[in-house]
């Protein structure tokens, strides 16, 4: 990115994964090739997932999996309104999302167990994706990514390993594939995970868990195990909390602006910021890639058809 690396004197480069599909794309696209080939083998005529109100996962999941013939159902918590939140919930309703409340993470297992067991009554196979589509399964995506990467890497189009590689950490399967595809490839490069989301949400040792079925998966023999102390994690990028804009994730949006890279407030701008906060830190010639995790594709033809007004209860979420 030659705007930022300027501006840095640090070279920047960015994965585009916000690129990974046209009609709906960003980081969840790796995880749910996967997850939904796995609900196929499994003969699933329906998915049930969870996210936030504003969920990037729950509308990537309601498209791809309608894309296979299966039906999503979703359980939303709350999250700060914002108009791309708004925007996302109306695309949900367009795609034909079926959309169950929830007004906090304690009332999610029952909400998920009443909606398996009504499926079941009805004759319908359901099959469980996890909020973010992390899991082992979801994260042999980014495991795929790395070495996507390396490939990318000896082929010149990167021109070289980076020193270090950033992305967004919110329910840990990204951070997780990432380490996961390191160890795979014997990348020499540091692994950052920037977090978006309260602590509580995942922890160091869920990660390795999760990158470490990811590598078992994969078929793959490490000389070693990953462990907590492999997870790197920034923590003074969040702010007032999930959701909640913050002056330095706007400003890394200004800034990525001008290399025509579009940032979310809720994710991509905080990991942003904490890209540029350690590129700052870094040696001078230090070489960094941040993993872009938002699509990149217009949402409003996904909301075509939807309700002029979101329902009451969905909009009781938006606080």
């Amino acid at each position: 990115m030659l705007h930022v690396s300027r501006a840095l004197g640090r070279d920047v480069f960015v994965k585009r994964d916000d690129r990974s599909h046209a009609v709906y794309g960003g980081n969840k696209i790796r995880k749910l090739v996967h997850l939904l080939a796995d609900a196929q083998r499994n003969g699933a005529t329906d998915v049930i997932t969870v996210g936030a109100v504003g969920s990037h996962h729950v509308l990537a999941t309601t498209i791809h999996a309608a894309s296979l013939g299966m039906q999503t159902h979703a359980v939303l918590v709350p999250q700060p309104r914002t108009d791309h939140v708004e925007e996302t919930v109306r695309a949900d309703l367009a795609q034909n999302a079926r959309l169950i409340a929830a007004s906090g993470a304690w009332q999610v297992p029952a909400r998920i167990a009443y909606v398996w067991q009504r499926l079941r009554r009805l004759g319908r196979s359901p099959y469980v994706i996890p909020v973010g589509g992390s899991s082992p399964l979801g994260a042999r995506g980014y495991l795929d990514a790395v070495i996507e990467l390396d490939e990318q890497i000896r082929a010149r189009v990167m021109p070289g390993v980076p020193d270090t590689m950033v992305c967004a950490l919110g329910s840990g399967g990204t951070l997780a594939g990432l380490l996961a595809g390191r160890a795979d490839v014997n990348l020499a490069c540091s692994v950052v995970g920037v977090r978006v989301t309260e602590a509580w949400m995942v922890s160091a040792p869920a990660v390795a868990w999760m990158g470490n079925g990811a590598l078992r998966l994969a078929g793959t023999t490490v000389a070693r195990r990953l462990t907590r102390h492999d997870v790197r994690v920034v923590h003074d990028q969040i702010g007032r909390g999930y959701g909640h804009a913050t002056d330095e994730g706007r400003r890394a949006t200004e800034l990525f602006a001008e290399d025509g890279i579009v940032l979310d407030p809720t994710y991509t701008a905080k990991a942003a910021a904490g890209l540029l906060a350690l590129a700052r830190a870094a040696a001078q010639n230090s070489r960094l890639l941040f993993w872009h995790t938002l699509s990149s594709a217009p949402i409003p033809p996904l909301t075509v058809g939807s309700p002029a007004v979101v329902p009451a209860e969905l909009a009781a979420l938006m606080r």
